[in-house]
């Protein structure tokens, strides 16, 4: 299970990452900052540049 944060304003995302699946009592949280960056979904094993995510944004 993930949580994104996702700002409209800049490249960056904020994600939380349950590491105890499925009682949730652990949490892992990091930040993507940069449009250079790409972000990992564990959820769905693939990995997303945030150039892709901010295609359609005027930064």
């Amino acid at each position: 299970c993930e949580y994104l944060l996702v700002s409209q304003a800049e490249p960056y995302i904020e994600q939380y990452h349950n590491l105890d699946r499925p009682s949730g009592d652990r949490w892992q949280w990091q930040v993507y900052d940069g449009i250079e960056r790409a972000i990992v979904l564990h959820s769905l094993n693939i990995e997303l540049p945030m150039a892709e995510i901010y295609r359609r944004i005027s930064l």
